[in-house]
Order: structure tokens, then sequence, then C-alpha cells
């Protein structure tokens, strides 16, 4: 069918479910009139959503290595098959198949959401009153998938929402009803970020409103620890919702939705000694969200984890030179690799230790991508949400907050948030909080712009290799280097600053061009 509209047609395999439903016609009608007259196939529905997540075009890949290669954090090797080339070189176009791939499977997440959501009330009317509160949830579940869906196309095609004073910059379409037959195809425009923010706050505060309130999932009628961590619940959703707040620079919702996050005393942070095979299993203590895959349901070697082992593609490096980097035509500015991110006693560098690219003719001695390595049987799951971004993410908003407010008490708490994480993470941190100030900083001090961008530096060491280090640097728009080889000082400066530079805008994907083509009221994003 020609891809005429924001995404395709056609209901997508739920790979995760049972046979007898992926066999269902695939018109998008029956999707909506037969998926929904048992409970069965409404939870294979349900399950289908976090199947899609799990594709190698989301979660499962492209989600993790595109906002890593396109920051500081990492580089693509001189041995490659051309994944990512002009994202690693900052070049990318709106021809690019990752982009096109990526918009589509979101977008195809959406659509399956959409539809469970439209049949709620046919759900209630078919439930028994032990399955009541299940609808409930698997309902509930949707409206949290789709919020991150948008979210994900948010951060990923768009500014963050404080691009413009009122958000009224475009970001990308809304379609919120679902599409049953071709007859209904559409042309839809971008919607503004404040739009598809409100959206999302929206969608979240629907799911909290339907997920029980003790953060269980219920499977089948009866509450399961097995699916905890594998399905969006209560506290997976406070946590979606403090990173939404980050992004908005709404930092009295991100500090209450944390807190709660926190004080729910489901998770804890893993120790210092077994941080390095702790992040590697299957729903840890400190995870709050993951994306399950299992040994006949996974992206194989489409993988992420295939994509960074030297066993694999391996085409993924971290980067590691400490360089002078000269922005076109201005001063020189010195900028860290990941590497040098890390003291030798950070727990963390494990995951970037220095080895040699297993292919002739490749690097040596470089930062290796060890936070998924599973390419045995594939059944790592990806860790979207962690116990550790909630402390980061409250210490952060508490900062701010001090900053705004003068309030030492928050500015107290903070650091406790922050040196929390550093004493669990590094042996050598001192277990003396920082002395912050909100004025002229006293000897032995650091100002409170220093802080703040101290916690910046510390979630650079926490998330590296996690997807999230260039919407960090989009949404506090801090300057940072490119580099684009990893066995030279081959690299650009990227100046938030310098909105002209066409690197600058090339920190967001441009709109895929069989939607700009297909598409009469889609408008590309500038630069592109």
């Amino acid at each position: 069918m020609k891809n005429i509209i924001l995404l395709v047609l056609a209901l997508v395999s739920l790979a995760s479910c049972k046979k007898g439903f992926t066999d269902l016609k695939p018109q998008q009608s029956v999707f909506t009139e037969d998926v929904f007259s048992s409970m069965p196939t409404a939870r294979a529905a349900v399950n289908g959503l976090y199947s899609l997540m799990q594709s190698y075009s989301y979660y499962g890949r492209d989600a993790l290595v595109i906002p890593e290669v396109l920051s500081d954090n990492m580089t693509r090797s001189v041995k490659t098959g051309n994944r990512y080339t002009g994202m690693n070189t900052m070049t990318h176009t709106a021809t690019d198949v990752n982009v096109s791939r990526m918009w589509s499977q979101m977008y195809k997440v959406v659509t399956n959401a959409n539809a469970i959501i439209a049949n709620e009330a046919k759900l209630q009317s078919i439930a028994t009153s032990l399955e009541t509160a299940e609808v409930k949830q698997l309902i509930g579940e949707a409206y949290a998938v789709r919020a991150m869906a948008y979210f994900d196309l948010a951060k990923f095609f768009s500014r963050p929402l404080n691009h413009t004073p009122d958000g009224s910059h475009l970001c990308v379409p809304l379609v919120l009803s679902p599409i049953t037959n071709v007859s209904q195809v559409v042309y839809p425009k971008r919607n503004t970020a404040a739009e598809v923010y409100a959206q999302i706050d929206k969608d979240i505060q629907e799911a909290l409103n339907r997920l029980p309130t003790t953060g269980d999932v219920i499977i089948n009628g009866a509450t399961s620890a097995a699916f905890f961590k594998i399905r969006l619940n209560r506290w997976g959703v406070l946590a979606l919702r403090t990173r939404v707040s980050m992004y908005k620079q709404d930092w009295a919702t991100a500090l209450s939705s944390s807190t709660a996050v926190i004080n729910s005393n489901r998770y804890s942070l893993l120790p210092y000694a077994t941080l390095f095979t702790g992040f590697q299993t299957v729903g840890n203590a400190e995870s709050i969200f993951e994306v399950a895959n299992n040994t006949t349901d996974n992206p194989g070697t489409d993988s992420y984890a295939y994509m960074c082992s030297q066993f694999g593609y391996g085409e993924v490096l971290g980067t590691r030179q400490s360089m002078n980097s000269r922005s076109t035509g201005t001063t020189l500015t010195t900028f860290k690799g990941l590497y040098e991110a890390y003291s030798s006693t950070d727990a963390r560098r494990r995951f970037v230790e220095l080895g040699n690219r297993n292919s002739i003719g490749g690097e040596v001695n470089v930062p290796l991508c060890l936070k998924y390595t599973n390419i045995s049987n594939y059944t790592e799951n990806t860790k979207v949400f962690r116990l550790a971004e909630m402390y980061l993410c409250r210490g952060e908003a508490l900062a701010r907050l001090a900053v705004q407010t003068g309030d030492a008490a928050s500015l107290t708490n903070s650091l406790l948030d922050i040196n929390l994480i550093r004493r669990t993470r590094d042996t050598a941190t001192n277990s003396r909080p920082l002395v912050v100030t909100l004025g002229t900083p006293p000897t032995g001090s650091i100002s409170a712009t220093a802080y703040l961008d101290s916690i910046i530096l510390e979630r650079r060491r926490e998330f590296a290799l996690e997807g999230q280090r260039l919407f960090d640097l989009n949404r506090t728009k801090t300057d940072f280097v490119k580099i684009s080889s990893a066995g030279n000082a081959t690299s650009r400066l990227i100046q938030y600053s310098a909105t002209t530079s066409s690197f600058y805008y090339r920190t967001i994907l441009p709109i895929p061009i069989t939607q700009i083509q297909n598409n009469p009221n889609m408008v590309q994003n500038e630069g592109f």
C-alpha cells in the first residue's frame, strides 16, 4: 500500500502473540472489529505493543544507537558496513533509511495503541467482574505506550519544548483515532510542540487513572511478578512522566514523580562490585521498565548487542581522546571523549573498556561498547527506565528549583541524591558533599552553574550508550564535539548558539522524504 500518510495502515505482526491471533486477516478494519471480541485477543493486542517496541528500528537498536552516535559518546569504526554513516558525520538526510524506519515503527505503535484505546467500552462490556481491573490496566498500558511513542517521536524529530517561548514550533503529527479502512486516510499536519506535549501529559494521566495504584501487573486475572518489569505499570509511567518533565523543564513535576518512584521501595541501586554484571541481568533490582526479548522473539543479528559486539558487527565504538577541536573559524575549545569522562575507580568505565576492533584494519586500543553483550541467544532486555535516573532527575530538579528560588534546603537535598549515585559508582568519590552556593562562592565551593554542569556530566557517565546523551545536550543546549572517527581527531564543534550552522540542525532527525513527497501538508525540519 502506498505510504500516503505518516504511517502504514496495515496492522503489523504481533510477534509475541499466539499463532491464532497473528493469523487473523491483515486488514486494519479486521483488527478493530475482531481483536476485541474476547479477553485473550485483547491481551494479545497489548502484548503486541511491546513487541513493536522491541524492533531494531526502535528499542531493539536504533533508539539507542542514534542518540549516541549523533552525540559525543559514540562513533563509527573505520571498518563498517556503512550503517549510520551520515549520522556519524552529521550529514544525514531525509532519505536516510534509519530515519524512515524509525518514524514508521513508532507510528505503528501509535496506530495499534489507538485501536486498543478506542475499544475500551467494548472491552468493558465483555469483561467479567474478575476481569474489570485487568481491562482498565490494558487500556492504561495502551495510553502509556502511546505517550512514550509520541515523546520519542518528539525528541527525535523536533526541538525541545523550550526551543520557542510558547512551544509554537513544529513537532510531529498527532493521530489519535484508529484508521479502519483506506477511505479514512488523511494528510495530517505537524502539530506544535506545545500540542504534542499536552497530549503526552494527557495520555500519562489517563494511564495513571487506570493502572493499579499498587504498581502490580495483572495477567490473566491475577497479579504476576514475572511481568512487573516488562510492562508499563504505575511506577514505569511515573518514571516516564519524570523524563518528560525534565525535557519540558517542569521541575516541580519531575521532583514529585521521581520521588514517588523512589519512595515506592520497589527498586534498589546496583552496588559498585556487581554493577557491570548486574546491569546485564534481566529484571535486575535497579530496573524499572525493560523492553523484553526472549529466545524466540528478539532482533537477533539486528540487535544493539550485535552492533556493538566485536564478535558481531562491532561497528560502533565509544569516543576516547581528549581533543582540541575547532568550530568553523572560531576559537579552539577542549572537549573530552566518553572514556575520559570516567575516573579509573569508576565502575561504569567497564562499559567502555579499551580493546581492539575485531576486524582487519580496524582500530586498536579504543573504547568498546559493552553495556549490551548477549549475542548467543539475544535474551538481554533493553533497559528503558532505571532507579539511578530517578535520583539524578530528582537531584537536577531540586538544584534548578534552588537556583530559581534560592532555597538552601533544595540544594542540600540535591547534593544528597547526586552524591548517592557518585558514591555507589566510584570508590574514590569523596563522601563529603560538595559545597555549592547560589551567590559568589567562598573558597572551596563551586557555583550553582558549575554544579548543574556537573550533574549533566554525571548523567553522561551513568547513561552512556543507553540512548540519552543527545537529548540531554539538546534540552540543556550544551555545546559538544562530534567525534566522527575513533582512530584520529576528526571532529566538529556543535554550537547550540550558532543556529545557522547546518550541524546544529542535525541534532534532530529530518522528516522522512516519503512523508514530504506523499503528504502535501507535511513540512520538513529546518536545515534539511
